[in-house]
């Protein structure tokens, strides 16, 4: 079984839309799909049209531009003041949620789809499978502090990053045999070094990211073909995107360039360290 496992990153998840394109385009196709945050978005959207992957693409030029967050001191006063449970409404994943999630449940997915969430109440990952569709992303896109908690069943969840960013281990004890993965946390050493508060905990949430990521795909090699794609997310921001097509169409020609040498002539990923007649093994930085 091929499992396509997407992970958290904000508006990078126009990014992740590309990759997923250019996938298909090589011949991937998966059995599973599990995404966390905006993977369960870009996720939902495969699980449900695996024939439509530019449409995908089309949902993220609709958008235009997006600010998840916005720092006026006065605006997030009086939110705070209204709500002390976050910064700001989720209306942007509410939005899509009501154009083009609306009543669907998992059950009415083409491919089997997960969805990973934080039980904040119970203190661990929680993998949504079943049931109505909109909550679960609603709860895995939950930015801690930024959105309020999502209420589901009497528990509180908040988004997935928190205990599964690129969720592999999901796919194995699922079942998979091979597992491509599109993980949008920005290697650590390639930002500028924390001048805040804030920027010190940002940077030290990538690196434990990371490091549970390496971990968990270190391990996952001896059960399964294994590879983590990180694109290459230089100049652009998790908070704030204007979508263009000249963004769009510069990530599908790195996407289309970089995964020739991961996924083979037979759409099959490539395990790490081997190769295959479509290119070289290693990934360009």
């Amino acid at each position: 079984m091929r499992a396509l496992v997407l992970g958290g990153g904000g508006t990078y998840g126009v990014v992740q839309a590309a990759y997923i394109q250019a996938a298909f385009e090589l011949g991937f196709r998966p059995d599973l799909v599990i995404g966390t945050s905006v993977g369960s978005l870009n996720g939902a959207w495969v699980a449900m049209y695996p024939d439509d992957p530019e449409g995908l693409l089309e949902v993220w030029r609709g958008l235009g531009r997006i600010r998840v967050l916005r720092w006026n001191p006065v605006h997030l006063a009086a939110r705070i003041a209204r709500s002390p449970l976050a910064l700001r409404d989720n209306d942007i994943v509410r939005g899509l949620i009501d154009a083009h999630v609306r009543d669907l449940r998992f059950e009415d997915a083409r491919l089997q789809l997960a969805v990973v969430a934080t039980n904040l109440t119970r203190g661990r990952k929680h993998l949504f499978r079943e049931g109505p569709l909109a909550p679960a992303i609603a709860a895995s896109t939950a930015i801690p502090g930024v959105f309020e908690p999502v209420e589901i069943g009497g528990d509180l969840f908040v988004d997935g990053c928190i205990t599964a960013s690129v969720d592999i281990a999901s796919a194995i004890a699922l079942g998979a045999s091979e597992v491509l993965a599109i993980d949008l946390t920005p290697p650590p050493g390639t930002v500028a070094p924390p001048r805040t508060a804030i920027g010190v905990l940002a940077q030290s949430f990538r690196i434990l990211t990371h490091a549970t990521t390496d971990a968990m795909e270190a391990i996952a090699r001896s059960a399964a073909a294994v590879r983590v794609v990180r694109p290459d997310l230089a100049g652009l921001s998790p908070w704030r995107l204007d979508v263009s097509e000249g963004l769009i169409q510069a990530q599908l020609a790195r996407a289309r360039s970089e995964l020739t040498r991961v996924i083979d002539p037979w759409g099959r990923v490539v395990p790490e360290g081997r190769s295959h007649p479509g290119g070289s093994t290693r990934l360009a930085a």
